[in-house]
């Protein structure tokens, strides 16, 4: 089954109309448990009071019955919520009303003295206090009152019913008589229902006009996101090396970091195009040259042979031509392996053990007519931060490059020291050095100083060296040598808490 995209707008929509449905829901619920339990109080009130009425009509003159009664039951059947099940029983006879309601069967005619045999049914009532008896404003009225009006559940017809009772004397008799008023359950509960619809009809009314509502003001909201869409479009379109942003005054602050972001990435990528289209070019050249020294060579040896002066010559020539070209490829890999963006595991370690290693490494290594010494204040660990791998690559480099530059017979020492900012590594050599207005032009790659009888290189080494050093966090620095002449080149690692 394919899946629908992803959409920001329903999402957003969704993340809206959820919580808000659930809140409908909740409030229907609340609105429905409300609206029922107030339907059955207004419903009890309602047959209490019917009750009560058609009770006290009872309770006049045999003169004023005949004409109040009638009235009475015509006013229930005509009021706000009709009344029209209701029975009048004089013991077993039946004074007016419906046969089927009859009295429960501990009423009795004649009466045994019991006042309110069942407890009468009260309302609560918080914004008035009326005093009342027994359910009625004037005491006399209550006065021949057996059982004040109280509410039991019954069956009328076959059906459930809600019935209202009260048993009084009536005037002029002295006899009890039962007074019902009766209201069908069912009746009730089809309120119930239409009201639960009116409820759900409303609440789904509002949301779909919320969501809707939503929909439009999230298409407005997000129509600044359109509008850099369109600006990269276009850019795209137009295959322009340079891709930037625009963020009027419109711009939601919202959206101005990202596009601040964006604008930032996209620097960054052409200054890392612009580097690998200047890195690919000189390393092009550089190969070149010794490829070229290579295949000159060749020819020379194919032409006059290997056992000609020329080919003598050809066969000294093409050993150099080939270690130049595997110096630089060396160095090209080691360059890549320094500008990696990877993670490294950064950890304390013994700087001091690191450079005491590789210095004698490359002192068994050197020429003859080199001296390489190591200088350290005292026996104890200097502990830098750092990875020791790319420690150890980075002296290495360093030392490499004064051996190279050192004069035949020179000295290059290597000074650790235990400074106020953090371990230093100091490695001195009495070469050519490099002059102060050249000291920023040589970390760039494929660089070197002409006109000084250098050695040959490829003009990586530094760069190589302030790659490795910016990786570890290290800092390094160009100086002149202590001696005063050649170059003492400085690196400051991350003391070790």
């Amino acid at each position: 089954m394919r899946r629908l995209p992803h959409s920001l707008r329903f999402r957003l929509t969704a993340a809206v109309l959820l919580p808000l449905t659930a809140l409908v829901l909740f409030f229907g619920i609340i609105t429905t448990l409300v609206a029922r339990n107030n339907e059955a109080d207004t419903v009890d009130r309602v047959l209490i009071g019917s009750v009560r009425t058609l009770s006290l009509a009872y309770n006049s003159p045999a003169a004023d019955r005949e004409r109040l009664v009638p009235l009475a039951i015509h006013l229930l059947k005509r009021r706000a919520r009709p009344v029209v099940h209701y029975s009048v029983w004089r013991g077993d006879q039946l004074i007016a009303g419906d046969a089927s309601l009859r009295p429960p069967a501990d009423y009795s005619p004649t009466g045994d003295g019991t006042i309110d045999r069942h407890p009468p049914t009260t309302f609560s009532n918080a914004y008035r206090r009326t005093e009342l008896v027994r359910g009625y404003l004037d005491p006399a009225d209550a006065r021949e009152v057996t059982q004040a009006a109280y509410l039991r559940d019954g069956m009328l017809h076959g059906k459930p019913a809600r019935i209202a009772l009260e048993i009084r004397r009536a005037h002029g008799d002295d006899r009890l008589i039962a007074i019902q008023i009766a209201d069908y359950i069912d009746d009730r509960l089809a309120h119930e229902r239409a009201f639960l619809r009116q409820v759900l009809m409303i609440g789904l009314t509002a949301l779909i006009v919320t969501g809707l509502l939503f929909w439009l003001a999230i298409r407005w909201g997000l129509r600044p996101l359109g509008t850099l869409t369109e600006q990269v479009e276009a850019a795209r379109r137009a295959a322009s090396p340079t891709v930037r942003l625009d963020a009027d005054a419109a711009t939601p602050t919202e959206i101005r970091p990202f596009v601040a972001a964006f604008n930032g990435l996209m620097a960054r990528l052409e200054r890392a195009s612009e580097s690998l289209r200047q890195f690919t070019s000189n390393a092009s050249h550089q190969m070149r040259t010794p490829l070229a020294v290579v295949r000159v060579q060749l020819d020379v040896l194919e032409r006059y042979g290997p056992q000609s002066p020329q080919g003598q010559a050809a066969l000294i020539d093409i050993p150099h031509a080939i270690d130049t070209l595997e110096q630089l490829l060396r160095q090209l890999i080691a360059l890549a392996r320094s500008e990696d963006q990877g993670m490294i595991s950064v950890q304390p370690f013994d700087l001091a053990d690191i450079a005491a290693g590789v210095t004698g490494e490359r002192a068994a290594q050197a020429a003859a007519d080199r001296v390489i010494s190591y200088e350290k204040d005292d026996e104890s660990p200097v502990m830098a931060m750092g990875q020791p791998t790319l420690a150890a690559e980075l002296i290495g480099n360093l030392l490499d490059n004064a051996i190279r530059y050192s004069r035949p017979g020179g000295m290059v020492s290597v000074r650790l020291t235990n400074g106020a900012g953090g371990p230093l590594v100091e490695i001195d050599d009495d070469g050519p050095g490099i002059p102060e207005p050249e000291r920023e032009k040589v970390w760039d790659r494929f660089y070197r100083i002409q006109g000084r009888g250098q050695p040959p290189g490829t003009g990586l080494g530094l760069p190589i060296a302030r790659a490795l050093a910016e990786r570890m966090g290290a800092a390094i620095e160009l100086a002149d040598g202590r001696t005063g002449r050649g170059l003492c080149v400085t690196v400051r690692f991350l003391r070790a808490d």
